[in-house]
């Protein structure tokens, strides 16, 4: 059953969700190294733990997209939109699995 907007965000669906998939694209081509700088530098967090490697790609990847009252997140299967009741997940590149988890052999500090 499809349900209609309920407000402004709910509008603003289509134009973050292809923002957000138009810049997971973006940092997915990106090898290690360049990823690690550009989260590096879009979110002024280091990389030493694993949870400043998450909040870190997370702002990375909002960084200047305009989100509208919907709100980004982990999620098991990649990355969540989510606003009121409302959600979705997005896949994400294998570039995002490796910077969130580095192996002991993956150098991924800048």
């Amino acid at each position: 059953m499809n349900t209609l907007p309920h407000d402004v965000s709910d509008l603003f669906l289509a134009p973050v969700a292809l923002a957000v998939d138009a810049r997971i694209a973006e940092l997915g081509a990106m090898t290690a190294t360049d990823l690690a700088v550009a989260v590096a530098t879009r979110s002024d967090l280091s990389d030493w733990t694993p949870e400043l490697r998450d909040t870190g790609l997370l702002r990375a990847v909002d960084y200047l997209i305009e989100l509208h009252g919907w709100n980004l997140a982990w999620d098991p299967r990649g990355l969540r939109l989510s606003h009121g009741q409302h959600s979705f997940v997005l896949g994400v590149p294998a570039n995002f699995l490796a910077y969130r988890e580095p192996s002991e052999h993956t150098e991924v500090g800048v």
